[in-house]
């Protein structure tokens, strides 16, 4: 750890290097919502309660799995005390990967929010960060998908349209990282990268239908094409799709317009679009043969198997409110390897 032996080790070359140091996130504590005027209101607490709870079980659950194979985990830590009212409420520190990115022996800090997150940040080295908060900056590796020497990154459409990421970002940063000999693929579809595809190891990927066109950017590579997952076919959600704007589903409370009406008012930040999210293809490598998914997907299960790949199953149950699978919830912080050439 290079004379910070005490510090949180930085490296990430490639998303399915053998995993040592994962930072988890954290949600709300159950027992918060007591102080808000809406406690003794169970069409909305009750679930509310259920979510937070759960949340936390899950948590834990990914912890263990991770500490059983070897990994030191780091949690996200979230000050009750600073929430007193709606009005503060803000997205819990419960998806670290949206907010920082670990690239090469860095871990870039560019135009988020760091609230819930400094406890963690405290522990890392400071040579080992680097900061820019200009408010056309926005870096996160659920839209970087790292392969050795070369980076695929996807400047998200939303975020760019809002100027969140200007252009001369986007050429500061690819430039940045040419220099450090890195290949960078700047791409728009406007999408997360971690809910588009997944590159299992090298050779191996798993894909939704006409994402891109993997003969030309991985030459050679197995693909293998999801069908597609329309929520068309979830009839549950389709009952709320409109109410929530396609952001957000809990399951059994499709006719709960209180609690409906409450999340779209005051927990905005909480959700995202999770009619855009397939979780299938949201995994996170512990190494080349081992990889923790969301639900089990016989296509995707047999894939592993034909690749030597060991799947160990985790259920995020409150994914389609957070929208967030497991990657989503974790970010590596140090993963063994180098920065290999693996397209020569």
């Amino acid at each position: 750890m290079t004379g910070h032996e005490n510090k949180i080790p930085i490296k990430g070359y490639a998303t399915f290097d053998p995993l040592k140091h994962c930072w988890i996130g954290s949600g709300f504590k159950s027992e918060w919502f007591r102080d808000l005027a809406i406690y003794n209101n169970d069409k909305i607490m009750d679930p509310l309660k259920r979510i937070a709870e759960e949340t936390e079980e899950d948590y834990q659950a990914l912890e263990k799995i991770l500490k059983d194979a070897g990994v030191e985990t780091h949690r996200s830590f979230l000050d009750m005390d600073r929430f007193k009212s709606l009005q503060q409420i803000g997205m819990p520190p419960s998806q670290p990967r949206d907010n920082f990115a670990v690239i090469g022996e860095k871990i870039y800090i560019v135009g988020v929010d760091i609230k819930g997150y400094e406890q963690v940040l405290r522990n890392i080295a400071r040579q080992d960060i680097y900061i820019d908060q200009h408010d056309d900056a926005y870096i996160s590796t659920a839209n970087i998908c790292r392969v050795g020497k070369d980076i695929w990154w996807d400047v998200n459409k939303r975020k760019y349209s809002l100027n969140i990421i200007s252009e001369d970002m986007v050429s500061k940063y690819k430039q940045l990282w040419e220099q450090e000999g890195f290949r960078v693929h700047v791409s728009r579809r406007g999408y997360h990268s971690d809910s588009s595809f997944c590159v299992v190891k090298p050779g191996c990927i798993i894909s939704l239908r006409d994402i891109q066109d993997y003969n030309i950017e991985f030459p050679g590579w197995d693909v293998l094409y999801l069908p597609d997952q329309s929520w068309t076919k979830v009839s549950p959600f389709l009952q709320m799709k409109d109410k929530v704007g396609g952001r957000w589903w809990l399951n059994g409370e499709e006719h709960n317009d209180q609690l409906i009406n409450f999340v779209n008012v005051w927990l905005n930040d909480w959700v995202g679009y999770v009619q855009e999210t397939v979780f299938d293809v949201n995994m996170l490598s512990l190494d080349q043969n081992t990889i923790i998914c969301n639900n089990y997907n016989k296509e995707v299960f047999n894939f592993f198997k034909r690749h030597k790949v060991e799947p160990i199953l985790f259920n995020f149950r409150h994914r389609y409110f957070w929208d967030g699978g497991i990657h989503c919830i974790t970010q590596d912080l140090y993963r063994e390897g180098k920065m290999e050439d693996y397209f020569g």
